[in-house]
Formats: structure tokens, sequence, C-alpha cells
């Protein structure tokens, strides 16, 4: 679905009737759920960096040797495609933390729409093409790995990582993405009934 249906989508629910929430007390709840968002991504960001830094230095740092250069290959494959998730998090850490929460009620939720847009998008793009590079650069590294096992510890092994992978991404990873949407249409959604509440006054 287009991220601009999703916002037409929020843009057609049914208008409540004013309320007396005010504005400061509406910006406080964006601040909180801004501040999550933003937090969530700095220290995704911050791991992932940790993840990479890791995989560049494994051999330093553990003194193993491998045979074949498909493993180094493999290897230094996920500290890149994990570096470059960093980048993609820490990018929209600053992002959310550039948001001006004392804006005018139009520029913020115009501010907030398009992040929302924007966010729509990436994910669209991002996460399948982070989770297949990610794994394909896995298969490069247990050619060598897996190859010194017996192949009932070999069956296991891959019965194990396919296991986690699909887990991680069609479960904890959507449950993520399904909380950061429900507060990002909170905020827009907040933002769109005070507005109309101050069209009507």
């Amino acid at each position: 679905m287009d991220p601009f249906d999703d916002l037409k989508k929020i843009w057609q629910q049914p208008v409540s009737p004013p309320d007396t929430v005010g504005w400061e007390q509406l910006r406080q709840t964006n601040a909180t759920h801004s501040q999550k968002l933003a937090q969530t991504q700095l220290w995704s960001g911050i791991g992932l960096a940790l993840t990479a830094v890791f995989l560049a230095t494994f051999n330093e740092l553990t003194g193993i040797r491998f045979t074949q250069q498909t493993t180094y290959v493999g290897l230094y494959l996920m500290a890149l495609i994990t570096g470059g998730q960093a980048v993609v998090n820490l990018y929209l850490y600053r992002r959310l933390k550039q948001i001006d929460l004392a804006a005018p009620v139009a520029e913020h939720l115009a501010t907030w729409e398009r992040y929302y847009a924007f966010r729509k998008q990436l994910i669209r793009i991002n996460g399948p093409v982070y989770f297949l590079l990610l794994n394909g650069a896995f298969g490069l590294y247990f050619i060598e790995i897996l190859g010194r096992m017996p192949l009932l510890g070999r069956t296991i092994a891959l019965i194990v990582y396919t296991g986690w992978m699909l887990y991680a991404y069609f479960v904890l990873g959507k449950r993520t993405l399904r909380r950061e949407d429900k507060r990002l249409t909170e905020i827009i959604g907040g933002l769109r009934r005070y507005q109309n509440q101050l069209s009507g006054e």
C-alpha cells in the first residue's frame, strides 16, 4: 500500500467531537511518543553499530582463522550490512530529534505526516532488502562453518537459524513496527483532531 494511502486513511477517520484536551497536554503526549520513537532508533542503531564493529574485528578479537575466502567475505558483508542499517537507524533518530514540538499545529502536523510517509516507504524497501542481504552474507559464512559439522549437526543448525530468522523478521520485527505505527498514527490523529477543533471554533 502506498504511504500516502495510509495518510489518507488517517484523514478519513471519523472526527471526534471537540474535547477538553488542550494544546499543552497534546504536545506533552506527542513529546512522549516522539521520545520513545527516537530512543528505539537510537538504541537499535548503537546495537547494530557495535555488532558491525565486532564482526569486522572478529578475527583479531578471537584469533580464529578460516581457510575459505567465502567465510571472510560473508563475515565482512555482515559487518557492512549491519553497519549500513545502523546508519539508517541513527539517521531516523536524528530526523525525529529535529522535529520541532513547539511548532504551530498545522506545521507540526505536516512535519509528522512527511515523516510518516517517508518511514512507510523506507520500511517497504529497507526491511526486505536488509533481510535478504544479511541472510545472503550468512549463507557465505556458513559454507565453511557448516561444512565442518556432521550431517545431523548441520541440519539442526540450519533449522535453528532459519527458525530464528523467520521469527525475528515476521514476529518480533512486525510487532515492533506495529508499535511504531500506532504511536505515529496517534500523534497524527491527535493533531488532526485538535486542528479541526480550532477550525470549528
